[in-house]
């Protein structure tokens, strides 16, 4: 990708069309100053590429050449561009320069109009020259009403998943034996999947509250309260959520190759570990000011720390948790492979003790593989999910963090100046920003976890302990004692 071409490219347009005009000292003699090589050459070298693809090889500049005539106040015809030390050389446009002073900017939709300038600028990165791209600015970037539709449709879906998985730990709680070992382990992973969810009920009451602080600067913990409360919770039931989910696959392991209940009564560490966990890295966020809104429609950690904060955290669970899995896979395939090729060499009748305790131990593995793949798939959600997610925003969304969206703003700006559609524009700046489809996908991906929690954990045995239940309470009473269910290791759901 070429290098950073704004700040150039903007001098090289200011110097070459306002000439500097300096006093020698002598009355009624100036001296001239025209555009710099060197701002030529720079120019050239950042943005010829850029501005190819853009269709505009008239703005790419030939510092071989005369000055270009663009304005009244340009060069006779024939001077040349000027050496260092000789020349209208504007070091910075951070701010208003003498150059500009002038200039009354004249923002065309959907550019607003700056409301500190001349005297500074409301936001350097989404502002210049008295213009600002409005908050949220890389929606304006992509085809119109693109982003906010694909993300509308992310929004609905992360709200399937809020009610889907709150009807889950729902169940947990009111039906009497899920809420033992090992069920209770569904339980608190459930309700970390429904914080996760249920963080979209800000956006869905106002979208922009979140993610914009007023009608330019996006949002930060800093100056958005909404952002700093909705991130932090985001950030909390994120890591929560993989927290439990690899003490569920830590306890399948630990029962199914070892025959262990290890966990049964050590819900209390699990509370610390699980919780506790995620109540550090949330306050590690939070304490160095790092929740802010960077895309789609919420708040979580800024991109230059989400790795280092929110992302290495949860990959040091998961991935872990992961390979268990795959080695928890491996022993009930081996179990399962052993026992076909006993049954048809042994009889009960001819089994010594030693042999009838492994005859009885695969059997009992046995029994787990019918419960094994909604663990299974489980295990692989939560991996791709985060997978998937970090990588698109290790990879994908530093080409819209503000030190790089001036640069495509200006291109923006220039291509809307010729008159372009919006769209075209769009589709000529789609080569330097994320994706459209992968945005879409990358947010679809982990707004969808709940719905499919729900699909793997929850079958028509529950509906049936629902009724039982509310017969229970009087109903459709029948007056018969309730036998106690058998409590087993498995994930009898």
């Amino acid at each position: 990708m070429p290098g950073f071409c704004a700040e150039p490219l903007m001098q090289y347009m200011c110097s070459v069309a306002y000439p500097r005009v300096e006093a020698t000292g002598v009355q009624n003699t100036y001296d001239v100053r025209f555009a710099c090589a060197s701002t030529c050459q720079q120019t050239y070298d950042q943005c010829a590429k850029l501005l190819a693809v853009f269709n505009m090889e008239s703005a790419i500049p030939n510092c071989n050449a005369p000055i270009p005539e663009s304005t009244k106040y340009a060069p006779p015809t024939g001077i040349m561009f000027q050496p260092d030390g000789k020349c209208n050389a504007l070091t910075s446009l951070g701010g208003p320069s003498t150059a500009l002073s002038n200039i009354t900017a004249e923002c065309d939709a959907p550019f607003v109009k700056d409301p500190l300038y001349p005297a500074g600028t409301a936001n350097p990165s989404y502002c210049m020259y008295g213009c600002c791209l409005p908050c949220p600015a890389q929606y304006h970037l992509y085809r119109e009403d693109a982003l906010h539709t694909g993300f509308t449709i992310t929004n609905y879906m992360r709200a399937v998943s809020m009610v889907l998985s709150f009807l889950l730990v729902l169940t947990y709680l009111v039906l009497d034996d899920k809420r033992s070992h090992p069920s209770a382990l569904i339980l608190f992973f459930a309700i970390g999947v429904f914080l996760f969810s249920a963080v979209i009920i800000f956006p869905l009451i106002d979208t922009k509250a979140i993610q914009c602080a007023d009608l330019i600067t996006p949002s930060t913990q800093r100056n958005n309260l909404k952002c700093a409360i909705q991130g932090a919770i985001l950030v909390f039931a994120s890591v929560a959520t993989c927290a439990w989910c690899t003490a569920l696959i830590l306890n399948l392991h630990l029962h199914t190759v070892w025959n262990s209940a290890f966990f049964s009564n050590k819900y209390g560490f699990l509370h610390v570990i699980c919780w506790g966990y995620a109540t550090a890295i949330t306050g590690v966020a939070l304490g160095t000011g790092h929740i802010q809104w960077d895309f789609a429609t919420l708040c979580l950690v800024s991109q230059d720390k989400a790795s280092e904060i929110f992302f290495y955290p949860m990959a040091a669970m998961i991935f872990p948790a992961f390979l268990v899995h795959i080695a928890t896979f491996f022993h009930i395939a081996r179990i399962s492979t052993m026992a076909g090729a006993d049954s048809e060499t042994m009889s009960r009748s001819t089994l010594s003790a030693g042999a009838a305790a492994a005859i009885s131990h695969r059997r009992h593995v046995m029994m787990a593989i019918r419960i094994q793949w909604r663990a299974a798939l489980m295990a692989i959600c939560a991996i791709v999910s985060v997978t998937f997610y970090w990588l698109f925003y290790f990879i994908q969304l530093r080409k819209i963090n503000p030190q790089t969206l001036s640069q495509n703003i200006i291109l923006f700006v220039f291509c809307l100046k010729k008159g372009t559609p919006h769209n075209e524009c769009a589709d000529n700046l789609a080569p330097f920003l994320p994706p459209y489809g992968l945005m879409i996908a990358a947010e679809f991906v982990v707004s969808s976890i709940g719905a499919v929690i729900f699909i793997v954990f929850f079958k028509t045995a529950l509906v049936r302990e629902w009724g039982e239940k509310l017969s229970s309470l009087g109903y459709l009473l029948s007056g018969k004692r309730k036998q106690k269910k058998e409590q087993d290791q498995f994930f009898v759901i």
